[in-house]
């Protein structure tokens, strides 16, 4: 990757090529160093999110067995037991 030198006007702003009139998103990865990346915008009315999907039609077992996992949960199995501490020694 080859270097560009810019020099920063005093409000901060700095000319790059390739990214005229476009929205960036800047990621600070040091005390000296940040990220610069175009960010692909999507309209609003665009937007998905995968709960919209929700309520499933689920048969009458299916729904059964949901039913019951819920009153009665299955014990943890190893995989899920070592996916628990993964998740709280990186979250807290």
């Amino acid at each position: 990757m080859s270097a560009i030198i810019r020099m920063a006007d005093k409000k901060g702003r700095v000319s790059l090529p390739g990214f005229a009139n476009a929205t960036v998103i800047l990621e600070s990865v040091s005390a000296t160093e940040y990220r610069v990346r175009k960010a692909e915008v999507i309209p609003q009315d665009e937007l998905h999110f995968p709960e919209e999907d929700v309520p499933w039609k689920l048969t009458r077992r299916d729904a059964a067995k949901v039913l019951a996992a819920i009153d009665n949960p299955p014990r943890a199995n190893a995989a899920l037991r070592r996916a628990a501490k993964r998740f709280k020694k990186s979250h807290g």
